[in-house]
């Protein structure tokens, strides 16, 4: 369900809060607070602010979101700035008095931009609406102004070092055919190519270097043919891919950016090209913009599905999953499920579970109930595959800590060894 901002509404930036060494604050006066609707995801929405170099708004639902307890009021930060982070902040409700009468605090968790276009952490049940009403708790002042501060931790600020610049050493051999041993030559389909690359009858053609393809692109390396003359380029035809296409997997293999508009304008097209030849991350990227860029509806919801577990998408499957348990009623009448694999019924469930442990603002620490992106930020720490299903990713990370603790057995074995030969060693010397 999408949040309704309310038009009506009054906020305005209030005397800063007390200075605390390592924070930045704001406080937000909400005016005529008992008179806002209390309608479920309607929200009033505070001006953009700026903390560690990133934008930040502060959104309040006096009548709750849609998880919330009938009753309660919630309360989310929400990142406004196009890249992810971290953060540790701080929610108080003041009294009129100014003094902290609620405070809540989130310490460094992960506001990700790959899952969500504006991601926003907080509190579905922050206070009972009935709390602040009550005039003998002293929370509004006479003319019905609610006090919120919101603290934010601030991060270090780093010093200036230039970054290394292997990365635009090897940009800069992006098809260059003066140094490049190997040509690929992608048949031309209906789509222009750039006008940098050269066409060669019905094909374009793409110049790489073999010692980038064997450690970045193996399945791009292997399709070249070895013990070719020397100082002669070897050749390799492609016809699965279109040249464009091709142009951005080879771009993205030299350490290139592919823009965030071309990412979602061709992911599905670069989805199917860098599952074909392995290029992982880059899959990755495309999933989540076509996640970002997605509008989910009772039509093509099933498309997606189908999509999302025909190419191992588990991103896109969760986000699928979570749009079928946030619009049940609408679902059940629009949708038929004669065509769906009974093994989703699994990922219902982790949905549905997740989303009540969520609307009671606990945190998953089950892998079964952990979100994609934890996942395969714990996998990608541990230097294993981030590619594959829930079920792939959840076993991988099982077996990665069953191997994990029997070192340290082995470890602590080889220490008690090591202690027992030290005592007979003294036994036979006295």
């Amino acid at each position: 369900m999408s949040k309704v901002r309310i038009q009506n509404a009054q906020v305005c930036i209030g005397c800063s809060p007390s200075p605390r060494e390592g924070w930045t604050s704001y406080r937000f006066n909400f005016r005529g607070f008992r008179d806002l609707t209390t309608a479920k995801n309607h929200c009033v929405m505070t001006p953009r602010f700026t903390c560690s170099d990133h934008e930040w708004t502060l959104d309040l639902y006096p009548g709750g979101v849609h998880l919330a307890t009938d009753g309660y009021m919630s309360i989310y930060l929400t990142l406004r700035s196009e890249v992810s982070t971290a953060a540790t902040h701080e929610i108080t409700l003041l009294d009129k008095f100014g003094n902290a009468e609620r405070v809540k605090q989130m310490t460094d968790r992960i506001f990700d931009k790959s899952a969500w276009e504006w991601p926003s952490l907080g509190w579905c049940n922050f206070i009972n609406r009935s709390d602040i009403l009550d005039a003998s708790n002293n929370i509004l002042d006479s003319s019905g102004t609610l006090a919120i501060v919101v603290s934010m931790k601030d991060e270090p600020t780093a010093v200036f070092v230039p970054p290394n610049p292997l990365l635009n050493m090897m940009q800069e051999m992006f098809n260059d055919d003066t140094t490049a041993d190997v040509c690929f030559e992608v048949a031309n389909g209906a789509d222009e190519v750039e006008k940098d690359e050269k066409i060669a009858g019905g094909s374009t053609s793409f110049h790489a270097h073999t010692f980038i393809l064997k450690k970045c692109a193996p399945m791009l390396d292997d399709l070249i043919p070895h013990g070719n003359d020397m100082g002669k380029a070897a050749s390799v035809q492609v016809s699965d891919v279109q040249p464009d296409i091709f142009r951005h997997l080879l771009w993205y293999v030299y350490g290139g950016k592919i823009a965030e508009d071309t990412l979602k304008a061709n992911a599905k097209d670069i989805i199917d090209a860098a599952d074909k030849y392995s290029i992982v991350n880059l899959k990755l990227e495309a999933e989540a913009a076509y996640v970002k860029s997605t509008t989910f509806t009772a039509e093509n919801v099933l498309d997606n599905l189908l999509y999302a577990e025909a190419m191992n998408l588990a991103l896109l499957k969760e986000a699928v999953i979570d749009f079928l348990v946030g619009n049940g009623e609408q679902i059940i009448d629009e949708v038929t499920f004669s065509h769906i694999p009974g093994c989703l019924m699994k990922d219902l469930l982790v949905a549905t579970t997740r989303s009540v442990k969520e609307s009671k603002n606990e945190v998953a620490t089950d892998m079964n109930l952990m979100r994609v992106s934890e996942l395969r930020r714990k996998l990608n720490e541990k230097g294993l595959d981030v590619d594959g299903s829930r079920e792939a990713m959840i076993a991988s990370l099982i077996r990665s800590e069953s191997v994990g603790n029997n070192a340290t057995l082995l470890e602590a074995e080889d220490e008690v060894n090591e202690d027992e030969d030290e005592d007979e060693n003294n036994a036979e010397e006295e």
